[in-house]
């Protein structure tokens, strides 16, 4: 089955994929209002929540990190992948995409406040890796859909291996790494689901 991949996302038109180009824009704007994050008045309410108290009063936090980044380089990054990988999930299914932007963000977030410690954090980077993790798992159980090239994986994997080695930090780079592996997890749970869903619904139709 060819894959979309190899039909380059560029030959996509913007509004075929209305909420990724909403995504990409959106978290350049607040890139651009806070100044990466230099704006504290603009940045403190969005990032995440320290505490029950806080969410219920402003659930927004448990998503709004992931619109924050703290320079242009690392907005670029996360809006190449969203081009390349994560147009093609809308694509084929806007709510696939919308559910795969919502869980790896609110896991990501989750698992970087609890592990990490600090509310101080954000990016779509987190989003990118569940992106990754959901087109990877649902290829090798469903169909070769996607077909993302392994490598692009493997090297956001081993970027997220040394990130646990403490390297980032060396580096003077200070990675959310936490919130790297909640948002991989939050893809892989959402191709789980995605395909336990369409095996028992095309089960029924043929019963």
């Amino acid at each position: 089955m060819r894959s979309p991949f190899y039909q380059h996302p560029s030959r996509m038109p913007w509004r075929a994929t209305p909420f990724s180009a909403g995504l990409i824009l959106i978290s350049a704007l607040v890139a651009l209002l806070s100044d990466t994050g230099a704006n504290r008045a603009f940045v403190t309410p969005l990032v995440m929540a320290p505490n029950v108290e806080f969410f219920m009063a402003e659930p927004w936090r448990l998503l709004t990190p992931a619109l924050l980044h703290f320079s242009w380089p690392h907005w670029i990054f996360n809006a190449l992948w969203m081009f390349a990988v994560g147009r093609l999930i809308e694509w084929r299914s806007a709510g696939v995409w919308v559910a795969v932007v919502l869980v790896s963000a609110a896991a990501g977030n989750l698992a970087q406040l609890v592990f990490g410690g600090t509310i101080w954090f954000g990016g779509l980077s987190g989003v990118v890796y569940g992106v990754l993790g959901y087109t990877a798992l649902w290829d090798r159980l469903r169909s070769d859909v996607y077909a993302v090239p392994s490598v692009y994986l493997g090297l956001c994997l081993g970027f997220l291996a040394v990130g646990f080695t403490g390297l980032d930090r060396m580096l003077g780079m200070n990675l959310a790494n936490f919130a790297h592996l909640g948002g991989l997890l939050g893809g892989l749970v959402v191709a789980i689901v995605h395909v336990g869903i369409e095996r028992i619904t095309r089960k029924k139709l043929w019963t």
